[in-house]
């Protein structure tokens, strides 16, 4: 895909996260299924809090995120990578 920077200039890279989720989606390919490790899982909490988020940790090895509205969700490790993804796609 082309992609002309007079018209369009490139998306500015501010987070780990965004540095490592081509590393993470790669390796969910290679697999064939989504295992997020501790280190995704921080650098995914890293993202949503700098994005403005709050991000506790929950019982049962669950995540709770509360996004800028309030509204709250109780998630898997890898729903709270999910949730960073589609983030980051707004961006």
């Amino acid at each position: 895909m082309e992609h002309d920077l007079n018209l369009q200039q490139p998306h500015l890279v501010c987070t780990r996260f965004e540095l490592g989720v081509q590393r993470m989606i790669d390796t969910w390919i290679a697999a064939g299924r989504l295992e997020v490790s501790p280190e995704d899982l921080q650098l995914a909490r890293e993202f949503l809090v700098q994005a403005g988020w709050k991000v506790e940790d929950a019982p049962l090895a669950r995540i709770r995120i509360v996004d800028r509205e309030g509204k709250v969700a109780e998630m898997s490790r890898e729903g709270a990578v999910m949730a960073a993804l589609r983030r980051l796609a707004k961006k």
